[in-house]
């Protein structure tokens, strides 16, 4: 979608949702629905497409509660299709609070490694369940309290500490590392198209970590199962651990 050019739908000065998106407002139309994937190129005028049925598929990600990723695509269109470079591991600066734009109060610059070694993935021998928060059994939740209990209990140098794994995530979301070719960029995962990948990854050694401690090779993240009506407010286990 980043090569896509943007539909004239988008207000990229207005404050994000300050009005319903529109597939709420039309939600009962019975005409024929048609998502929009390019700027419209017969002069037709927002209006128009939603009263024939048509819609930007921008407001159906909002529409459908995708707010996050949503918010991602009414920012600066300049930044759609800008390719991310590696980061440079030898120029990693103190982070970025991104709500105040102020330095950050910790340093999650990891030790710069010396050997890259390939990751090789270990044979599976069962597979994992990952449960939905709001669905979890008394006996899970302990297991889970458990772990993060051990994990933060690790020596504050274990590269799997509980402070260490959210360095990891700052290191990479906070503008600490500075882009291979050019020192002027920093590198966001959350503005770019690595923003799944890298975290199904970071989630991924995270897992591991935990079924680690536990001595349980099978053990599987939960989930906030947060677009489904019975767990969309914040799961217990989460605000209790």
């Amino acid at each position: 979608m980043a090569t896509l050019p943007l539909s004239s739908s988008l207000n990229t000065t207005a404050p994000f949702l300050t009005k319903p998106p529109s597939i709420f407002i039309h939600a009962k139309q019975r005409d024929r629905f048609r998502v929009l994937c390019e700027q419209n190129q017969k002069g037709s005028t927002k209006s128009d497409e939603i009263s024939n049925g048509k819609f930007d598929r921008r407001n159906v990600l909002l529409g459908m509660g995708g707010l996050y990723s949503a918010a991602n695509l009414v920012s600066s269109s300049s930044t759609f299709a800008t390719p991310l470079a590696g980061p440079d591991f030898t120029k990693c600066s103190r982070g970025t609070n991104l709500n105040t734009s102020q330095p950050l109060d910790v340093d999650c610059c990891p030790p710069v490694a010396t050997e890259i070694i390939d990751y090789k993935l270990p044979p599976v021998k069962k597979m994992r369940f990952r449960p939905a928060a709001h669905l979890a059994t008394d006996e899970y939740k302990a297991k889970y309290d458990k772990a993060v209990e051990l994990m933060k209990a690790l020596p504050a140098d274990d590269p799997r500490n509980f402070m260490q794994q959210a360095n990891v995530h700052c290191a990479y979301c906070n503008l600490t590392y500075e882009q291979v070719g050019d020192s002027d960029l920093k590198i966001q995962i959350h503005n770019s198209w690595h923003f799944y990948p890298w975290h199904r990854w970071y989630l991924y050694f995270y897992e591991r970590i935990l079924g680690k401690l536990i001595d349980d090779p099978t053990f599987g993240l939960p989930f906030w199962n947060w677009d489904n009506p019975k767990g969309m407010a914040m799961p217990a286990m989460f605000r209790e651990t």
